[in-house]
Parts: C-alpha cells; sequence; structure tokens
C-alpha cells in the first residue's frame, strides 16, 4: 500500500496497515499484541519503524495506553479504507 503525504510516498507492507490499524481500533499495545499474535515488542518497533518512514508521531504514548496523535486524524481514515474500514 502507498501513502502519500506532505508529497512523498511511503510504501507500507500489509503488518504495518495491519497493525496499526488493530491499535487503532484497540488503543492499547498489549491487546493489540495477543489479538495479532506477536509481542507487545514487535507491535511497538513496527509502529516505530512506521512512524519513522512517515516521519510524524501516529499515535501518543503512556504507560497505559496508545492515543491517537491529534496532528494526525486523516492518516487512520486513509489506511482504514485501504484496510476495508471506513470511518
Amino acid at each position: 500500500m502507498e501513502l502519500k503525504g506532505s508529497g512523498v510516498a511511503v510504501l507500507l507492507e500489509r503488518a504495518e496497515v495491519e497493525t496499526f490499524l488493530a491499535l487503532a481500533e484497540e488503543l492499547h499495545f498489549g491487546r493489540v499484541a495477543e489479538r495479532l499474535g506477536l509481542t507487545t515488542g514487535r507491535v511497538s518497533q513496527t509502529i516505530k519503524k512506521l512512524e519513522r518512514r512517515i516521519g510524524a508521531p501516529l499515535f501518543e504514548r503512556t504507560t497505559r495506553q496508545g492515543r491517537h496523535d491529534p496532528a494526525r486524524p486523516r492518516t487512520g481514515h486513509r489506511l482504514g479504507a485501504v484496510g476495508g474500514r471506513h470511518g
């Protein structure tokens, strides 16, 4: 999948999209890890990698949960449309 933002195209792997969408729904790294059969560390690494490639944070991290970064409200909408979800 290709995500365009700020004039730069970013090619995303399926696992990155699935992890992002699951975290956007759950807003909890541990539940996403359990849901996808991954470790919490793998979920965190995948999101960090995605954020580096996009060049911006996608979630605010707390010790208890992940929250959408308010600066990125449209990213989830674009990724959700690709994943068959609309919101």
